[in-house]
């Protein structure tokens, strides 16, 4: 009796230890997540798309619901233009940490892409309520609200974009769009030009102006915006099939004009 309790007293004894050499390796694999995940974000920042897409896989080996790791997975479809394949991953996330404004942001980005715009719109003002001080989420949830119909609820992100950071690349733009959406012509044409001020390279911005004029009437400056604009685009598809044709449409509705007789 005496040898079985003074085993047992040993085996007491070394539970502690035990517990202490548990928890040993579980921190040291938190700190290998951390800087997988670091090092994954380097590599989707730098092109390096299937090196993050393997670390971010290895985070999920570790641990399937690590809700960074399926953001990151899901950038990684984002950075291959794989919409769809971003959705699923990016759901998880959310479903994991639904207060995480990049979670939130990436899952409205993939439906974006997929050209869900309802949906897109619910994720990225989820991303905009959980970060406001991110005048890119606001431009994009702008955007997807303006897709989705909600012109007005558009109009004041956008606004707020533009408030938070007047030089963020192409903001007025969009909230132009949004005007010229909404019939509301002076207020596009004004914004459509504030937009090529801010932006000398936003060759959207001369097409907005062109349509613009276009409906104001006005067809030798709608003429005068879409030359500017084929001049900055040249090639693309839009130009040829649009742009292009519109351009000689109008130059043709001009001359037949000036043709006709006093």
């Amino acid at each position: 009796m005496k040898r079985a309790a003074t085993w047992t007293l040993v085996a007491l004894l070394a539970l502690p230890a035990v517990a202490c050499k548990d928890e040993q390796p579980s921190a040291e694999l938190e700190d290998k997540i951390e800087r997988r995940l670091a090092e994954a974000a380097t590599n989707l920042a730098n092109d390096k798309v299937d090196e993050a897409e393997q670390a971010y896989r290895w985070v999920l080996e570790q641990k399937q619901d690590h809700a960074p790791a399926l953001t990151g997975l899901a950038k990684v479809a984002l950075a291959r233009d794989d919409f769809a394949a971003a959705i699923e991953p990016a759901t998880q996330a959310v479903a994991k940490a639904g207060d995480d404004a990049e979670a939130q942001a990436t899952l409205g980005r993939a439906y974006a892409g997929s050209e869900q715009w309802a949906k897109a719109a619910e994720h990225l003002g989820a991303a905009w309520k959980a970060d406001g001080e991110q005048e890119q989420l606001a431009l994009e949830y702008g955007v997807a609200l303006r897709e989705s119909g909600d012109l007005e609820a558009a109009k004041q992100v956008l606004a707020e974009a533009a408030e938070l950071n007047p030089k963020l690349r192409y903001v007025y733009r969009e909230l132009a769009r949004v005007h010229l959406a909404a019939e509301e012509l002076d207020a596009a044409l004004t914004t459509f030009m504030k937009a090529q001020s801010a932006w000398a390279g936003d060759q959207d911005a001369f097409a907005g102006a062109a349509m613009v004029y276009e409906a104001k009437g006005d067809i030798p400056k709608a003429i005068d915006q879409w030359s500017a604009y084929i001049q900055q685009d040249c090639c693309s598809t839009y130009s040829k099939e649009v742009a292009q044709p519109k351009l000689a449409e109008l130059k043709a509705a001009e001359n037949a004009a000036a043709a006709e007789p006093g």
